[in-house]
Parts: C-alpha cells; structure tokens; sequence
C-alpha cells in the first residue's frame, strides 16, 4: 500500500500542487479528487493524509514514522472514511462527521476525513455537509473522491478546490507493471490496454475472469445477431451477473467490445492495430460487426444508459434483459 506521493505513478499536475500546498502551509481545507474509477484517487487522498501526519512534517510523507505506517493500514485515529453503506451515504454519517472534526487530532497534526465515492451523498447529506465547507475548522481536511463530479450539487464543488486524476498512457502503464510488479512485458501491455490505461484496475485485473467472462458476452453478440425469434435472450441476460458491481463490469466490457466493433468498421486493419483494446479477437468482432451492421452506434449509446441506470434503484434483472431485446432489435434493423 502506498502512502508517499514519490511513489505514485502519473498525476503529476495534481501531486505538484498538493506537494506545493503542503510545502507553503496553504492547504486547502476541502479537496475534491475527480477522475476515472480505479486511477489512483484513494491511493492520492491516502498519501495526502500521511503527508499531513507525518513526523517530518514536509511536503510527502516519510513512509516510515509511526503515523505514516498506521495510515498505511487504515488504523491512524486522525484519518477517517466514510464510504457507501448503502446505496447512498446518508446523512446521519455527515452530522458525526462535522462533529468529529471539530475535535482537535488526537495524535497526529491534522484530522483528515475521505469520503468516497462522494457522488453518492444525498442530497440532505451533502446540504449538511456545507457546513462544515463554509465554517471549516482550521486542524480538519475534507476529501471528496468522485468518477462523477456533477453529481455533486453545485455549492458543494464551489467550495472546494478540485483536482482531477487521468489515465496513464498503455505503455507508461505497461513499464510500471512490469517493473514495478514483474507481469511479463506481454501481459503487462495486454493487462494496461484492457484497463483502459487506470493503475488501480490494472492490478485488480484477473485475466483469466476477464477472458472467461468476454467469451460469454462475445457469445450473446453472436446469437442477439441471429435472425428471430430470440427466446434465448432472457437466458443470456443470467451471464451478467447477479449484483451491481457484476452487472457494471459485464457492461463496460460489453461497451469495450462494441466501441472496437466500431473502430473495425471505421477501417481499422485488424489484430496488429494499435488503437483496438480487444485485439486478441478482431476476427470474431470483425465479423460480428458486418452481422450488426451501421445499429453499432444505437448499441453503444444504449448500453452508456444501462451503465448509469444501475447505479439506480432498478430491477437488474428487467434492465438486463431489456437492453438485450433492444441490441437484438438493433441487428434487425440494420
């Protein structure tokens, strides 16, 4: 786990201004960290709080004292999370928030509260979390960790100052997985382009379940193409997945496969071209995508509004097979 920013990889716009802020003692009171799921965000937001309560007092933390190691496991008194219970962070966990920070540290120099994903406050949280952005107190920090900034109301980001976290390039990626973490260069470039260049997915990647599960949904692209009838479909729509974060997954890799689909058909040259993540399998998308025809576009944006219907309180299982119907419907209309 790491907790100095000299460890970090990429990011560093936003490292330089926090590294800064540090150095001049000008911290911002409330931070909001916006970026791509699984890019760093947390890892940046950990290393912030043990910059802030390190023994060396510097502008990084030493990764070393006894404040640094217990942020490291999650354990230092002074730094506190709030994450998703529910389906949302409700607003009981805000009130103790504003409550605990107006304690002074208990042994470090700072009180550090992340709360991730932020995109998640409701409403009523989030109006009672302004606050505490308005009336700071002055040995407490406020983290916001979002991959959907404006789902944040519009007082609260006008009170803090944002930083955003990008992807890194697939060959950056690559280098630091092999040599940081000893993948093969192969599977090192292979593991970066599927992660769509995000650090934290990279290392949370298991090829062998992501390849199991893309020959599934490969599998339902080949029959949703077929001539009707389609009874299958509500038997297809069981390889998705039973909760949320399967269902998610099954759809950005069902997304990924499409958007290559559409790369295929704008002309790209096959197995060996670089701007296909999927290239392993560009025959089979290839000759899905003569089978779907010019409906590629339709299926993309429809699956985009699956993606952000599941964060809802909906029927998976209704919304699953509706967007199936609807991709089916597409290749017959193409």
């Amino acid at each position: 786990m790491i907790t100095r920013f000299a460890d970090i990889a990429g990011h560093d716009s936003s490292l330089r201004v926090l590294r800064r802020s540090l150095a001049d003692r000008r911290l911002h009171h409330s931070l909001i960290f916006h970026g791509p799921v699984a890019v760093g965000k947390r890892t940046v937001a950990r290393a912030l709080a043990a910059a802030l309560n390190c023994e060396k007092r510097g502008d990084d933390a030493c990764g070393t004292c006894v404040s640094c190691l217990k942020v490291e496991k999650e354990i230092h008194p002074d730094v506190v999370y709030r994450t998703l219970e529910r389906t949302v962070i409700p607003i009981d966990a805000i009130r103790s928030l504003r409550q605990e920070a107006a304690y002074r540290p208990y042994e470090g120099n700072a009180r550090v509260f992340i709360i991730d994903p932020a995109d998640r406050l409701s409403t009523d949280a989030q109006n009672a979390l302004l606050k505490t952005l308005e009336e700071p107190f002055t040995s407490s920090v406020i983290i916001l960790i979002t991959s959907r900034p404006m789902h944040l109301l519009a007082t609260t980001r006008s009170r803090c100052q944002s930083l955003a976290f990008g992807t890194l390039p697939y060959g950056a990626l690559a280098a630091i997985l092999s040599d940081r973490h000893g993948f093969p260069l192969s599977q090192a470039e292979r593991v970066a382009r599927l992660s769509g260049g995000r650090y934290g997915a990279a290392l949370g990647l298991n090829l062998e379940e992501h390849d199991a599960r893309r020959e599934a949904l490969l599998q339902v692209l080949g029959r949703l193409a077929e001539p009707l009838p389609r009874a299958h479909v509500l038997d297809d729509a069981a390889s998705f997945g039973d909760d949320a974060e399967e269902i998610s997954a099954s759809l950005t890799l069902l997304a990924g496969l499409v958007r290559d689909m559409m790369v295929l058909a704008a002309g790209a040259s096959g197995a060996d071209d670089a701007a296909l993540v999927h290239a392993d399998r560009a025959a089979d998308l290839g000759a899905l995508c003569e089978r779907f025809g010019p409906g590629l576009g339709a299926i993309q944006d429809r699956i985009r509004m699956a993606s952000t219907d599941i964060d809802r309180n909906v029927n998976r299982k209704l919304l699953v097979e509706t967007l199936l119907f609807d991709i089916a419907q597409s290749a017959t209309s193409s």
